[in-house]
């Protein structure tokens, strides 16, 4: 089983034309089985945005299933801050043009993937000491992690179980923010699903990291945009993830300028 991991696309004005056309190319080749789109398809939530995304989605579903959850700037959260307004506003947009479904799920052979919304807007449960935080954290609820509990417990044994939500789970290494209002709390949440495997987005950061706590282990994989807003100068990348009855591996393409596409940087094998 073959996986593209691709985040933080933004398509709008920061979006990069050649990182998407190298990724659809990639895509158009049959290299995999699901692309796994996980947030910030627009820049500003406008119409125009969700249709260059919805084209794209379409391009890569004629070779691919193709597997999304909303990112904080596919939201418009000014419909219902602080809890106060309407919450339906604010995921028309997702909703119309790219899925109803903002939190959904996708069994494949020896696949099981779980998607879990972690965009909430500015409400009672997302604000934190930092100002800068409002409308940017993230957060998840315990319903919505029991959400997650229950479809891995009813999927087929010996599947890999793929977590995807929006918002980064590990503190970023440059931004030294944690994507979740729950900030640490949240990598013992993520491991109680029994999730393998958690898919981010958010950070702009290629991080790929295995996490242990007790008997479990969580192998966290961050990707970082296809935009012009990298962090730290870093360039633009996605995550290509083999499945095998033995290992996981999870390669980080970066964006070479000489060859203008795509080139594999890290391969990081996990034992399953």
């Amino acid at each position: 089983m073959r996986l593209l991991q691709l985040s933080d696309l933004h398509f709008g004005r920061n979006a990069v034309a050649a990182y998407t056309a190298a990724a659809a190319r990639r895509i158009a080749a049959g290299r995999y089985d699901v692309v796994v789109l996980v947030g910030d398809l627009t820049q500003r939530n406008f119409r125009g945005q969700f249709r260059q995304a919805r084209a794209f989605m379409d391009a890569a579903g004629a070779h691919a299933k193709v597997f999304s959850v909303p990112g904080n700037h596919d939201v418009a959260w000014w419909w219902k801050p602080v809890g106060l307004g309407l919450r339906w506003p604010m995921y028309r947009g997702y909703r119309k043009w790219i899925c109803d479904d903002l939190e959904p799920t996708l069994q494949l052979p020896g696949l099981t993937l779980v998607g879990l919304n972690s965009c909430h807007g500015i409400q009672p449960y997302t604000l934190t000491s930092r100002p800068r935080d409002l409308s940017v954290v993230g957060a998840l609820r315990a319903e919505q992690w029991a959400r997650a509990r229950a479809a891995f417990a009813a999927a087929p044994a010996g599947d890999l179980k793929v977590l995807v939500f929006h918002h980064n789970l590990l503190r970023g290494d440059l931004s030294a923010r944690w994507g979740l209002a729950s900030r640490a709390d949240g990598i013992g949440d993520a491991l109680g699903t029994g999730a393998d495997l958690v898919l981010n987005g958010h950070d702009h950061q290629t991080r790929i990291e295995a996490v242990e706590i007790g008997a479990r282990r969580l192998v966290v994989s961050h990707s970082t945009t296809l935009s012009t807003r990298t962090r730290g100068g870093l360039p633009a990348a996605f995550q290509e993830i083999e499945v095998s009855a033995t290992e996981l591996r999870i390669r980080a393409c970066v964006w070479d300028a000489q060859e203008a596409d795509f080139t594999p940087r890290q391969d990081r094998i996990f034992p399953r």
